[in-house]
C-alpha cells in the first residue's frame, strides 16, 4: 500500500527545477522500493511568470509565503531560497507547525544551524540539509551515520568549484586569474559578482557547517580564518611545479591539543596528495578519523542535477524513516575553542621583489632568523623585462604565524625591497 507525501517547496530555480525532474524521473522507482509516492503540491517563487526548467503544470505556482505555510495539508517543506531572513522564517515556522524540513541553505545553516537543530529536536520532526556543503557529495550523512565510530582527527576540502575550477586554469593553462575568472563566468560556474567564492566566503561559511557535524556546537564566522585566492599568479604556480606542489583553496579542520585549527586559504599540497588530483569545478572532503583512518569523498559540488540529488536524498530518508514511526536522532554537542590565528604553525612559501643587489637576501635571512623563523630554501631570479629587481622564493620550516606576519612587516620595510611581501601556507602532513 502506497503512501503519498505532499511537498511544499520553496524556490523554483535551478535547483528547485533539478528536483521536481528528479522526483519525476525516480517516481516509478520510489514507489516501488518504498511504498512513497512523492507530489509537490505548491511552489513558492519571487517571479511566477518566470519560465522553469521543469514541468509545472501539476503545481499550483505562487509568490505567497503563506500558501504553503498555512497550509496543514502538507507533509513536508523542501526550502531552497538562499539567503538568510526569509529562509530563517520559512524554516523555523514550518519546524514549529511540526512540518519536517530540507533545506540546501549553506549561509542559512552556517549562522543559524545550532538553533534550527535545537528547534527540530523539540518539535521532534526531523531538519536536513545535506546540499548544504559540497553539493552531491554525501558528506553531512557520512559524518553524522557512517562515520560514528570515529573522532575526525582532521577534515580538508575542496568546497568550492568556482575557485577549484578557476585554480585548475591557471595551473594546467597558464592564465592569469583574470583570464580564468571570464572562463568560469562565461561556464557560469561564477556569478556575476564572484566575491564570495573568490574571497573564500562561501568555503568559510561550509567549514563552519562540517565543524558543527564533526563536533557539535557553535563556531562564528569572525573566528574562522578565510584567504581568497585573488592575490595569486603565474610567479605562484611556477614556484608550486618546480616544487612538485599543487595550489588550492582549502577548508581545513585539525585538531589539536583540545582546541580545533578552522581556516580556509590557499595552501601548497603535495603532488601526490589525493586532493592535488580534484580538478575543475569538483569539490572533495579528504577525511583522517581515529578508526577508519584515511577517507576521501569527491564529486561535482554544485549546479542543478547534483545540488538537487542531496536535497531528494535527505526527503527520501525523511519520508522513509517516517513511515517506519523513526525519526533520526540529532544531538548537539559543546563547542570547542578554535585556536587562534596567530598561534597556527605550518610551513610557509614567502615571495619578496627586491633590488638586485649583493646582500638583500642576506638581510632578509637575517630579519627571519630574528624572528625564530628557520629557512629551508631559498632561490632567486630576475624580473622579466626588468634590469634591477629580482624575486626571492623562500621554504621556512614549521613556523608561528604571527612570528612570521611580523618578519614579513620588518622585511617590508627594508630600503631594498619592493612592494609587500606574500605567503603560502604548506601543508604536508593533511
Amino acid at each position: 500500500m502506497s503512501k503519498k507525501i505532499r511537498l511544499g517547496l520553496f524556490g523554483l530555480g535551478t535547483v528547485g527545477s533539478g528536483l521536481i525532474n528528479i522526483i519525476e524521473k525516480r517516481k516509478a522507482q520510489l514507489l516501488e522500493s518504498d511504498g512513497i509516492e512523492l507530489e509537490v503540491v505548491k511552489a513558492v517563487v519571487r517571479d511566477t511568470n518566470k519560465t522553469r526548467g521543469c514541468t509545472t503544470e501539476d503545481i499550483e505556482i505562487t509568490s505567497n509565503l503563506d500558501d504553503i505555510l498555512k497550509d496543514d495539508s502538507l507533509d513536508l517543506i523542501v526550502e531552497l531560497i538562499g539567503g538568510t531572513d526569509v529562509a530563517s522564517t520559512i524554516v523555523k515556522t514550518a519546524l514549529n507547525n511540526q512540518k519536517p524540513v530540507v533545506s540546501a541553505n549553506k549561509a542559512l545553516i552556517a549562522e543559524q544551524g545550532e538553533e534550527l537543530l535545537k528547534l527540530a529536536n523539540e518539535a521532534q520532526v526531523p531538519f536536513f540539509a545535506e546540499a548544504s556543503v559540497g553539493g552531491g557529495i554525501p558528506i553531512l550523512k557520512t559524518l553524522r551515520e557512517s562515520l560514528v565510530a570515529n573522532e575526525i582527527k582532521s577534515l580538508t576540502a575542496i568546497i568550492n568549484g568556482t575557485t577549484n575550477f578557476i585554480l585548475t586554469k591557471m595551473e594546467e593553462e597558464g592564465l592569469s586569474y583574470k583570464d580564468a575568472l571570464q572562463i568560469a563566468s562565461e561556464l557560469g560556474f561564477a556569478e556575476a559578482d564572484p566575491t564570495f567564492d573568490v574571497e573564500g566566503i562561501d568555503a568559510q561559511q561550509k567549514l563552519r557547517i562540517l565543524a558543527a557535524h564533526i563536533l557539535g556546537g557553535n563556531y562564528p564566522v569572525g573566528e574562522i580564518s578565510c584567504e581568497g585566492i585573488t592575490a595569486l599568479n603565474a610567479h605562484d604556480f611556477a614556484f608550486a611545479e618546480k616544487h612538485d606542489l599543487s595550489i588550492k583553496l582549502l577548508a581545513l579542520a585539525i585538531r589539536k591539543n583540545g582546541e580545533i585549527e578552522l581556516r580556509v586559504h590557499p595552501t601548497l599540497i603535495s603532488n601526490l596528495h589525493p586532493l592535488a588530483s580534484v580538478r575543475n569545478e569538483f569539490n572533495a572532503v579528504f577525511l583522517n578519523g581515529d578508526a577508519v583512518g584515511e577517507v576521501m569523498l569527491s564529486g561535482r559540488g554544485a549546479g542543478s542535477l547534483p545540488t538537487a540529488s542531496a536535497v531528494y536524498a535527505d526527503i527520501v530518508d525523511i519520508c522513509t524513516r517516517t513511515s517506519t514511526s523513526s525519526t533520526p536522532k540529532q544531538k548537539t554537542y559543546n563547542t570547542v575553542s578554535i585556536v587562534k590565528k596567530e598561534n597556527i604553525e605550518t610551513e610557509y612559501y614567502l615571495c619578496f621583489t627586491i633590488l638586485d643587489q649583493p646582500g638583500v637576501i642576506g638581510e632578509i635571512a637575517s630579519i627571519l632568523g630574528k624572528n625564530k623563523i628557520s629557512v629551508s630554501s631559498v632561490s632567486a631570479e630576475l624580473v622579466e623585462n626588468s634590469d634591477d629587481l629580482g624575486v626571492v622564493d623562500v621554504i621556512v620550516h614549521k613556523s608561528k604565524e604571527s612570528s612570521l606576519i611580523e618578519a614579513i612587516k620588518e622585511v617590508n620595510q627594508l630600503e631594498r625591497t619592493r612592494g609587500e611581501g606574500k605567503f603560502i601556507r604548506i601543508e604536508r602532513n593533511i
